[in-house]
């Protein structure tokens, strides 16, 4: 009513009229809607779809076997106040390339990040003042540093600047999966954690030595689920290291973060942080920790999601994952340049980044809310749903010999390219698009940085294989543009403007996204690739015909845009090639096309 005074108020001064006073204001009463049923609201939904199925026309499954429903109105009783609102602001955490000097730390500080993520041993040998860096939080890679000695020495040096305000990333079993090379074996990794969480635990009390990752699991393809119970697996691994070492319950709790990546599912991402704390709580209280110390999650957005091609683009992927992790309630938060794909980023990319995190925190507010996905029926059902699939899988695998056995097998990897393959396919077919690369793909952008080889290198053993989500699709681009003749598909539109629209649009972007320029034409000239664009009406009556004619041309493929009909085997006998159409595999086709246009 305040608001509504002082708009008066203003008003009255601008027209020189007395206002009214307040007492005298008539309210108008509010809009009132009837109640509905959902049978109701189902009922008239159902009228909409016109017979279709309810079930099959708005209700998906995501990749973890989880249904998302159009609607949901009331949570179950179990699934409520699943977040955490205790959760601190969270902090802006940039990573920094190996070999970061001082400069380096304090220009990221400067520019408000408030975490920095580097190796342990660049930051020993940077000479950091401790004035810098008085408020920052440290996540400290140990892959760069080459014994546990080394680490205990390292994380002495710099007590004067990270005090306790720190996390060493010690994790063995993500950094065989991800082909690091080892500190010693396994079983002596394993042995030494408890060592250098003893040695934490008494120079730094607050700070943590071990990490859960799983950051080289989401980038072999794990989903959301499999994220979820890879982490509790292993966190229960180390967590048995740490009791037998000697560690009470919550010291254990205390000595273990959770690093975990942000994928392009903005909902399913951001429960799936939900559910992690969900999860995490219940193995901590396994152990005998039920009140132990709220665990740190350091979320990182996901390098699958990058791509090369029209990079900027990055940003809005970046901007998405930091609002999952921020209102999933991570306590770290990691954005990656745009231009990362690429290698090191560059300074521009950087601050873009930096600085996506700082508008989202500061003017979007996101950091001044407890659990702002809290109450959402939506999302406390989904994170239900999350950490009941996830810990079932984590028990499954409990039952197969844990984390370490999988590893170690081969398993885990088999596991993972089966969840990996089945996403391929869906990029593949374009049912899961990558903006500017599968759909929308700028064919005439300039290529500010050069493309990084996609050749994989050689893996250690148990290391697993990762691929960015655009990488087939960005080899068929960098395959038409090494091509000595530009490759190029004729639309032969049938009908009219308006008929031969909708099909034409859609051919012209399958094209583009292998690299294949397009131009339109109503006559049959003769060209390697033609593409027939129209109606069904027009393909019954004119499609034939016009294919025979092509062919005569000299036409090497023909193809019409639109699923196969009835038409299929009477249009292949006439000179048809193939369709082209949503769910087709586009990477196939391309490729086989360029193959013929080379």
């Amino acid at each position: 009513m305040q608001g509504l005074h002082a708009r008066a108020a203003l008003a009255c001064a601008v027209s020189g009229r007395r206002p009214v006073p307040a007492q005298h204001v008539k309210e108008e009463p509010a809009m009132e809607f009837p109640p509905v049923t959902v049978a109701a609201w189902r009922a008239q939904v159902e009228k909409e779809l016109g017979g279709r199925s309810f079930e099959s026309a708005l209700v998906h499954e995501a990749m973890e076997r989880i249904l998302i429903a159009p609607l949901y109105t009331e949570a179950p009783a179990a699934a409520r106040a699943s977040g955490d609102p205790s959760a601190p602001p969270f902090r802006i955490c940039m990573r920094q390339a190996r070999g970061a000097t001082a400069a380096d730390l304090v220009a990221d500080v400067e520019g408000c990040a408030d975490a920095l993520w580097l190796g342990l041993g660049d930051a020993c040998g940077a000479a950091l003042a401790p004035a810098d860096f008085a408020q920052t939080f440290f996540v400290f890679d140990t892959e760069d540093v080459a014994s546990m000695e080394a680490v205990e020495r390292h994380v002495s040096a710099l007590t004067p600047v990270a005090a306790s305000r720190f996390a060493l990333c010690m994790d063995p079993l993500a950094s065989r999966a991800r082909g690091a090379a080892p500190f010693a074996t396994l079983a002596e990794e394993l042995a030494a954690l408890g060592r250098v969480a003893h040695f934490v635990e008494a120079r730094a009390p607050g700070a943590s030595a071990v990490l859960v990752s799983t950051l080289p699991y989401h980038d072999a393809g794990a989903d959301a689920a499999d994220e979820i119970a890879f982490a509790l697996s292993t966190g229960a691994r180390y967590l048995d290291v740490l009791l037998e070492s000697g560690l009470s319950p919550e010291q254990a709790a205390r000595q273990i973060a959770v690093q975990i990546a942000v994928g392009r599912d903005t909902f399913v991402e951001l429960c799936k942080l939900r559910a992690l704390r969900t999860c995490f709580r219940k193995l901590l209280a396994a152990v005998g920790a039920p009140s132990g110390p709220r665990t740190k999650v350091h979320a990182v957005c996901s390098s699958r999601t990058l791509t090369t091609r029209d990079p900027w683009v990055n940003m809005l992927r970046v901007t998405t994952q930091m609002f999952s992790a921020i209102l999933g309630g991570a306590d770290l938060v990691t954005p990656n340049a745009f231009d990362q794909a690429f290698g090191v980023p560059s300074a521009l990319a950087r601050r873009v980044a930096r600085n996506t995190g700082l508008v989202l925190r500061e003017e979007s507010f996101l950091g001044k809310v407890a659990d702002p996905a809290g109450g959402s029926y939506y999302f406390e059902t989904l994170t239900d749903a999350l950490a009941r699939e996830a810990w079932q899988r984590f028990r499954a695998l409990e039952r197969e010999g844990g984390m370490t056995d999988a590893l170690e097998s081969g398993r885990l990897a088999a596991r993972i390219e089966a969840v990996a393959r089945n996403w391929r396919e869906r990029i593949a077919k374009r049912k899961v698009p990558i903006l500017g690369v599968s759909e929308f793909a700028h064919l005439d952008e300039t290529q500010t940085r050069p493309v990084p080889s996609e050749e994989a290198p050689p893996r250690a053993a148990h290391a697993l294989a990762a691929e960015r989500d655009a990488a087939a699709f960005e080899a068929l681009r960098a395959r038409a543009e090494a091509a000595e003749t530009p490759p190029e598909a004729v639309l032969v539109t049938l009908g009219s403007f308006a008929e031969s629209r909708p099909r034409a649009g859609f051919a012209a972007g399958f094209f583009a996204a292998g690299g294949i320029r397009t131009r339109e034409s109503t006559t049959d000239e003769p060209a390697p690739l033609v593409c027939l664009c129209g109606t069904d009406e027009r393909y019954t009556t004119e499609a034939a015909e016009r294919a025979r004619a092509l062919k005569a041309a000299g036409c090497k493929r023909v193809l019409v845009a639109g699923r196969p009909s009835r038409l299929d085997t009477s249009l292949r006998e006439a000179g048809v090639d193939g369709f082209i159409f949503l769910g087709c595999d586009a990477v196939t086709v391309l490729s086989e096309l360029l193959g013929v246009l080379s």
